[in-house]
């Protein structure tokens, strides 16, 4: 299935870009879970990212981006969730606060 992301309406546009992210939060099942995934695109407001997990728009997540032997850790909070292919979606998310730990 191919998803015009850029159809999407935004702030900032997006560029696309691929790299490896944890991302942990709260399920649909309502559950805690701590995923690997990818992102697709990204901008300075939020990203794309390519999960296998249900999850809600509004849900808050952690995103963690191992950089350098630190880890940028970002808040942030879904927006839209699209399928994308047979297992993951695409899931949209603003940016709310970051921090290296």
């Amino acid at each position: 299935m191919s998803i015009d992301y850029r159809a999407i309406a935004r702030r900032e546009p997006r560029f696309a870009v691929r790299m490896p992210v944890t991302v942990s939060g709260m399920g649909k099942d309502g559950h805690y879970f701590s995923r690997a995934a990818e992102t697709l695109n990204g901008s300075t407001e939020g990203m794309g990212i390519l999960l296998e997990q249900g999850l809600y728009p509004s849900t808050p997540l952690v995103i963690s981006i191992l950089r350098e032997q630190q880890v940028l850790q970002i808040q942030s909070e879904v927006r839209h969730v699209t399928p994308f292919d047979n297992h993951r979606d695409l899931v949209g998310v603003r940016f709310q606060e970051m921090a290296f730990v």
